[in-house]
């Protein structure tokens, strides 16, 4: 008896459970929808208009590509990948990717695109996933622009990549932001920076982090990008990888810099800049949103990664790329004011009062159709009254009225919602009247 009691219960307790969103996620409700549809449509805009295509690549790999192309001893291949394993397998074999740019590429080589003309400009939008603390601006899923450029190994490929992040933010609205950039060298130049690097750490290894420690002999170069405080004063001395670069390495950020000054845009020259991933070579920029001093939030990130295709299989490749974090562009849509345009909806609500007038009304509406308006049309048995609450409930600022008498006379109303006015006209002149005030030369969505 007591069993069957706890059962009972517990199967109640079951009944009434509420479940949240994951730890790290979030809920993009239809209020917030606006700035999501409009950000995507300034990139795709800007990046269509500038002769890139784009793709789509699945949202879970073989974990090795990002193992072997981000590199085994950065913070996401160490801590953030959220592993996969299928059943009964206790070495999990995919991973949700973490990153976009080792999955266009495994894509590039896959699809054979190194026969296409090159360079190959591609770009894509979607969620990567990272299992690491969520805070502001960090989240464990996350949603990201990307842009690749593979197969140009000139500075003009950098600058492309660069000024395409800049036409997507200035579309957007943002006016003030700055280019931080920097070289890394090549597999040629970079070993004797490596050296003088860690020649100077190895004096204050003491009083470097735990994870700065460990990275001193698995990989120096990510001792540039610990966020630690203590740290950061101690990079502060550290040597600048500008004074260690070959000649090829040394021509080719020299062109892009002369690039940014020809273009008349704000760049910052960041000596101890590096990125979080270990496919980068050559240059490395970030560009960040100014608010005031005290606030400058990184939007977007990339790089040259020239050995990317060949490690993973490729023959090599050249390519440059970036990322764009869209959850840190919104909040700072938000934060400066920058109100989208408002979405078209419904902008007719086309009203059929009984069988007879359908022809007319389905003329109306493939009419109003092939201007690209948007017009909702359902033939309902509802009442007059029903209908047009139901179209105050969904904001349609016009309504054409179709009723018996109005058929017989070749008329229609048209109530404006908003003013709470109509009129009835002729039907081809309700059709023009509706025309010149909601017509659109793209296809209605």
């Amino acid at each position: 008896m007591y069993l069957t009691l706890i059962g009972a219960t517990i199967e109640r307790v079951m009944e009434n459970k509420t479940y949240q969103k994951p730890r790290g996620t979030r809920d993009i409700l239809p209020e917030e929808q606006i700035y999501w549809r409009y950000l995507n449509s300034c990139a795709e805009d800007t990046l269509f208009g500038l002769g890139f295509s784009k793709i789509d690549t699945p949202i879970f790999e073989d974990k090795d590509i990002f193992v072997r192309g981000i590199g085994t001893a950065t913070d996401i291949v160490e801590k953030e990948i959220f592993s996969i394993s299928e059943s009964g397998d206790d070495d999990p074999k995919y991973a949700l990717r973490p990153e976009g740019t080792a999955g266009v590429v495994r894509a590039y080589i896959e699809n054979g695109m190194s026969s296409w003309p090159q360079p190959v400009r591609l770009f894509y939008t979607g969620q990567m996933f990272r299992r690491e603390r969520p805070q502001q601006g960090r989240l464990r899923e996350h949603r990201q622009i990307g842009l690749e450029i593979l197969g140009d190994p000139s500075a003009k490929s950098d600058f492309l990549a660069i000024i395409s992040a800049l036409e997507i933010l200035k579309k957007s609205g943002f006016s003030d932001f700055i280019v931080s950039i920097n070289s890394i060298g090549c597999p040629q130049c970079r070993p004797k920076y490596i050296d003088k690097l860690k020649e100077y750490y190895s004096k204050k290894l003491k009083d470097s982090c735990e994870d700065c420690q460990r990275r001193f002999n698995l990989n120096p170069l990510r001792l540039l990008d610990c966020k630690n405080d203590d740290c950061q004063k101690i990079k502060e001395d550290a040597p600048q990888i500008l004074d260690f670069l070959c000649k090829e390495c040394q021509d080719h950020f020299q062109d892009i810099l002369g690039y940014l000054d020809d273009f008349d845009i704000k760049f910052l020259l960041d000596t101890k800049l590096v990125r979080g991933l270990d496919y980068y070579t050559k240059t490395v920029f970030e560009i960040s949103a100014i608010g005031d001093e005290s606030r400058k939030t990184t939007l977007c990130g990339g790089g040259r990664y020239d050995s990317l295709v060949s490690t993973l299989g490729g023959i090599a490749t050249p390519a440059v790329g970036w990322g764009m974090g869209a959850d840190r562009v919104i909040e700072e849509l938000k934060k400066n004011k920058i109100v989208p345009a408002k979405i078209r909806g419904i902008e007719v609500y086309l009203i059929q009062l009984g069988k007879t007038t359908k022809p007319i009304c389905k003329k109306i509406y493939n009419e109003l159709k092939k201007s690209a308006i948007n017009v909702y049309y359902i033939p309902s048995d509802d009442s007059l009254r029903s209908l047009l609450k139901d179209a105050a409930k969904l904001k349609v600022p016009t309504t054409v009225i179709i009723g018996q008498q109005e058929a017989s006379a070749g008329r229609a109303i048209v109530r404006d919602l908003n003013s709470g006015s109509q009129e009835e006209l002729k039907i081809a002149e309700a059709i023009e009247k509706i025309k010149k005030k909601y017509s659109r030369q793209k296809p209605a969505c």
